[in-house]
């Protein structure tokens, strides 16, 4: 359940703000473009047509589902409005404006990067602002905007005081309905858990023989009116709220009472069952005393459970959470690093958690029976994981091709839909057990 980038709760509204933003630079870059490129400031018109490549860029990434370019995208215009500030200067009558664009600027990272780093999060809005004032007080230019007319240059800079002012509210506004949306989605949501309509569907994994030796449970939300939402949809929400840990520890109690249950049947008494691990749920001092209390109550083995975490625990007290990993570990309780080769996970790191398991990350598994370089990549990552005496699973196992390849390299477990997709408990024990 560990939140990943990007956040897809998050990006209607990123979209929204993508798509305003464009419209607004190409509007204004022609607008001042054409009109300096026909009056021979040249350098000028080129600047204003940057722009309008700026906004086309913002255009562009509205269409893709990934948020990794955003602060490239940032940094392009917080320097193409740097360079505009020192092509502006004030005249008799009217004060510089071009740095009013660093106010929208910086608010819509401050909103937009608030779950980033402290840079992205503090230091870059800071920067905006920082120079939003430098440049209110400087002389510093490069241009004498008292060549173009005095009624031109007053309305250009009527202009840019008022689409810069029309950004920030914009930016407010797309921001101001998210607040709105989360509230009502925290709402739902702690309704939902009172209510019990959060329940785990799971997904097989299978040996290297395709005989199933287990699960991982995936949290599912049957929102009324809405059908079956994924965690990608509201665990952000949870994690924002404090909710992560009441529905972490009801995950985990599905899936020990599907423990105990499987245990009737002498197909699946020994089948394993991966539980996720929110991050914030490793900050808790009581998670590992909560853990051993649910897998006591439901008197199951607790060498069938397995908790997954994500790279993301590498950015948390290390020494705290190999603590916790060890103390469960020694009940029996086994560990798996999810997603693995997406975040910012070393040898070394590695070396200091105690994993059981590696979960290659489906984006590497994909085309892997044509790309040789994701072949090799992933035959490493198994050469690895069994020096590390750590066993590798293979997610996202979608064709017969990708299964054989993973064979050859010695991969111990798969997961995929090749094996099947995700389905309610009653539905796999029929299809995967017999007896």
């Amino acid at each position: 359940m560990a939140r990943k980038f990007p956040d897809t709760s998050q990006w209607p509204r990123i979209q929204l703000l993508l798509r305003f933003s464009g419209v607004a630079c190409i509007l204004h870059g022609t607008l001042w473009g054409v009109y300096y490129a026909t009056h021979t400031m040249l350098v000028l018109a080129v600047l204003l047509f940057t722009v309008v490549l700026s906004g086309l860029a913002c255009l562009y990434l509205a269409t893709q589902p990934t948020q990794r370019a955003l602060p490239a995208l940032a940094h392009c215009l917080l320097i193409a409005t740097v360079i505009a500030s020192l092509a502006d200067s004030a005249t008799a009558d009217t004060s510089r404006t071009a740095n009013l664009f660093l106010i929208p600027i910086g608010v819509a990272a401050f909103l937009l990067f608030r779950n980033s780093g402290i840079y992205l999060r503090w230091v870059f809005p800071c920067l905006c602002f920082a120079g939003l004032v430098f440049f209110a007080n400087s002389p510093l230019t490069f241009t004498r905007l008292e060549l173009l007319p005095s009624d031109i240059s007053q309305f250009g800079h009527a202009l840019n005081s008022i689409t810069a002012m029309a950004l920030t509210l914009g930016v407010l506004a797309i921001f101001r309905d998210e607040q709105k949306f989360k509230v009502e989605l925290h709402s739902a949501l702690a309704r939902a858990l009172a209510r019990r309509e959060l329940c785990t569907y799971l997904q097989p994994q299978v040996c290297a023989q395709g005989r199933v030796i287990g699960a991982e449970a995936l949290l599912r939300w049957d929102r009324p009116g809405h059908g079956i939402q994924s965690p990608a949809e509201f665990i952000p929400v949870a994690e924002q709220s404090g909710l992560i840990h009441d529905i972490g520890l009801m995950v985990l109690e599905q899936a020990c009472r599907q423990l105990r249950e499987w245990s009737e049947h002498s197909d699946a008494q020994h089948w394993k069952l991966s539980v996720n691990v929110s991050p914030l749920q490793l900050t808790s001092s009581t998670f590992v005393e909560e853990v051993r209390e649910i897998v006591h109550k439901f008197n199951i083995p607790a060498n069938r459970l397995r908790l997954e975490i994500t790279e993301s625990v590498f950015a948390s007290d290390l020494v705290a959470t190999v603590m916790k990993m060890e103390d469960l570990r020694s009940d029996g309780i086994s560990w798996s690093l999810d997603d693995f080769g997406t975040g910012f996970s070393s040898l070394a790191l590695l070396r200091e958690l105690p994993l059981d398991e590696l979960k290659i990350d489906r984006s590497f598994i994909a085309g892997i029976e044509s790309d040789k370089g994701k072949y090799e990549l992933i035959r490493k990552i198994i050469e690895i994981a069994e020096i590390l005496n750590i066993s590798t699973v293979a997610e996202g196992v979608e064709t017969e091709a990708q299964f054989d390849c993973l064979q050859a390299m010695g991969c111990a477990a798969f997961q995929g839909f090749y094996f099947g997709r995700p389905m309610i408990a009653a539905q796999f024990i029929g299809k995967y057990a017999a007896g």
